[in-house]
């Protein structure tokens, strides 16, 4: 059930602004988000979805109804409702009745009035997917015209619908499930003509009737406005302040345009925050830029002689935030699991924890198989997330605007592949080219992107699988990975890769945590102390591309056999390759790897703080390191806990192959092929040097 409730808890607000917003600015939601309908879930967040400007229906999450993020579709166009294939999907209902999620949508022909009714479409969480169930209302086959904006009601027990659009608002009874209406149950109607998306609260003895009046559509001319009548019975009469009835087309305006709003109307909710004030949810054109079509706006209702309220009839510029206790618990880093939880291309992602008996807790999400956070403890016993991340799913998910490898399972090859081109059984393929012309890290959408399947094997153990088809940014295969985490009780984090395929192709797998042992990373970490057991490292030219050659260290700043701080060299301009690089970002030839076999036992390379006493020993059967110290953070993204990282905050150690290993035969072989399997094992250590 999700209307009348109190929202009495909900979930801490996001990482990114601070633990209780004093104000808030409208409009809520600044993108076109016809005819919003929210519902609070299980886990104490809101989840809005509106008509379809965005195709297939959107659905936006918020832990503060002021903050909101885009975390897909409830549809997609292979589920998308099949009946009346022309039409639109309309003004949805989102409700949880039982165990289920259940969307009442309208789907409609503009202008086509018969052309109209009302579908049903269930899930099991609130992100999706959702499954159609098909129409349950015809205009044709009940005789009343435009038959839309559909709203659920339960009330004594029994579930109801009401529906309708400038033909009337009719109401009927629904089977106990909701997925349709009751054989014996004829349309009742409740308000004349004037009016469109019905929406019924109830409060202190009275069922309050808010519909919304005028034009909808008209951009800076329409004429919408929030209408009110109210009645002692679910089924009306309906009257205004007078004693007139709505039957009759009388009604009491709750909201109207101003001039920065036009518009303002199809409230799909009324939202009681924890201090016990309603705010209502609606829609507007802003009136300046009417073609950025109809936004979320909301606005607090006070009840004056016990009608709905709004301070001068008109949407708010800024306002007192609704005030939500924060009742999700946090991780230890802060994380609020709620901001992980999301349908990405028709899978659920979610924030997964685990800990050990030292306290050590390790945050990773499915979203890229990543590492979102790590809290360790310093040598006075403080703890410090030491990796860096963004505190929700929907920034590492947008890789056009946040691309970020934080933390994430890469694949299907970590570093560069040359010009993006590998040859297999004398077959050059054409990889993506997305920097500097050679393949980096899979492509524009490699494995950081994509949704791992997730099972918890342990109590401290995550295993990752992922099928990555044939074709996957044409690579070649038809290949399936597990990715084991296991946070362990001396500890550590230990990794196991393993991966077969149907088809000849390339694999090279790592992590990309960026770590900051110091865990201020809104501060360079030039301080750290670097150690690499490696006499040799593989140079590059300006767009960092090998040219196959391996050189020793000695006598260069490339030389971390004994441990020193990065701030030594880091910024050498007579150095050219770390004056090109902007820092650290080369592979270097591990000691532990003789004769086409790692040892994973002895010690491949170590980062010291002197700050915090964190030290991380790093364990690998992989010939080679790729050492990275952030020099393309900029702090132009705000990140976990609301920080921006600046130029060299972190430094990445990623155990691997060799990069562009494909076109280097003389190179430890990066190949697969059928009947083979993949192998590839890693261990960062964390202990405390006094």
């Amino acid at each position: 059930m999700k209307h009348f409730l109190t929202f009495v808890s909900a979930l801490a607000l996001a990482a990114s602004v601070s633990a209780q917003t004093a104000v808030y600015r409208n409009p809520i939601i600044d993108k076109n988000s016809p005819d919003p309908t929210i519902l609070r879930a299980d886990d104490g967040s809101f989840y809005l979805y509106a008509t379809e400007n965005t195709r297939n229906v959107p659905i936006y999450h918020s832990t503060d109804l002021v903050n909101w993020n885009l975390l897909g579709t409830a549809f997609t166009d292979e589920t998308r409702p099949k009946w009346n294939a022309k039409g639109m999907i309309w003004a949805p209902d989102i409700n949880k009745i039982g165990d289920k999620y259940v969307l009442y949508y309208a789907k409609s022909v503009w202008g086509g009035e018969w052309e109209a009714g009302v579908g049903v479409a269930v899930a099991n969480s609130p992100q999706g997917p959702f499954t159609d169930c098909g129409n349950i209302i015809d205009s044709r086959k009940i005789g009343i015209q435009n038959c839309i904006d559909p709203f659920y009601i339960e009330d004594g027990g029994r579930r109801y619908l009401f529906w309708g659009s400038f033909h009337g608002i009719y109401g009927a009874e629904l089977t106990a499930d909701g997925l349709s209406l009751k054989p014996d149950s004829k349309p009742r109607k409740v308000a004349g003509s004037f009016m469109e998306g019905a929406y019924i609260q109830r409060r202190g003895g009275y069922y309050y009737l808010f519909g919304s009046a005028g034009t909808c559509c008209e951009g800076a001319k329409s004429t919408y406005r929030v209408t009110v009548g109210r009645s002692k019975n679910l089924f009306g009469p309906y009257v205004d302040k007078k004693g007139q009835l709505l039957l009759d087309n009388h009604y009491e305006v709750v909201l109207q345009r101003n001039e920065r709003v036009a518009g303002p109307g199809h409230n799909a909710e009324i939202v009681t925050d924890d201090a016990g004030t309603d705010f209502l949810i609606y829609h507007g054109f802003k009136t300046d830029k009417p073609r950025d079509g109809r936004v979320v706006y909301m606005d607090r209702i006070d009840w004056v002689d016990s009608w709905p309220y709004i301070q001068g009839s008109t949407p708010s510029v800024v306002a007192a935030a609704p005030v939500i206790k924060p009742t999700w618990k946090l991780t230890k880093s802060g994380l609020n699991p709620s901001n992980f939880e999301a349908n990405i291309r028709g899978k659920q992602t979610h924030l997964y924890t685990l800990t050990n008996k030292n306290g050590v807790e390790m945050c990773m999400t499915n979203l890229g198989g990543r590492i979102v956070s790590l809290m360790v403890p310093d040598r006075q016993g403080k703890f410090h997330d030491v990796c860096l991340g963004y505190d929700n799913v929907a920034q590492y998910a947008d890789y056009e605007h946040f691309g970020s490898d934080f933390g994430a399972t890469i694949g299907r090859y970590a570093n560069r592949i040359n010009q993006g081109r590998i040859t297999i059984d004398g077959k050059t393929i054409q990889l993506p080219q997305n920097n500097y012309g050679h393949c980096l890290h899979g492509g524009f959408t490699g494995w950081q992107y994509q949704v791992f399947d997730c099972k918890q094997t342990a109590p401290n153990t995550l295993e990752f699988t992922l099928l990555s088809p044939d074709g996957d940014n044409n690579f070649p295969g038809n290949l399936k990975t597990v990715v084991t985490y296991t946070l362990t009780d001396d500890n550590a984090i230990d990794i196991q890769y393993t991966a077969t395929t149907d088809k000849k192709t390339v694999i090279n797998m790592t992590n990309h945590a960026y770590w900051n042992l110091n865990g201020e990373p809104t501060r360079d970490a030039e301080d750290h102390h670097l150690y690499i057991n490696a006499d040799n490292f593989t140079p590059v030219d300006t767009t960092y591309m090998t040219d196959g050659t391996i050189v020793s260290v000695k006598g260069t700043p490339m030389d971390f056999r004994k441990m020193h701080a990065l701030s030594q060299d880091i910024n050498s301009q007579t150095y050219a390759p770390i004056k090109a690089a902007r820092g650290f970002d080369f592979n270097w030839c591990l000691n532990t790897y003789k004769n086409g076999k790692g040892n994973d036992k002895k010690l491949a390379a170590a980062l010291y703080s002197p700050k915090t006493g964190i030290l991380m020993d790093i364990y690998t059967d992989e010939p080679g390191i790729q050492c990275y110290t952030g020099n393309f953070l900029d702090g132009s993204n705000t990140c976990k806990h609301g920080d921006r990282y600046p130029k060299h905050a972190s430094i990445c150690l990623e155990t691997q192959h060799y990069p562009d290993s494909p076109n280097k035969p003389q190179w430890p072989s990066a190949y697969l092929s059928p009947g083979e399997t993949y192998r590839s094992h890693c261990v960062y250590k964390f202990s405390v040097k006094k």
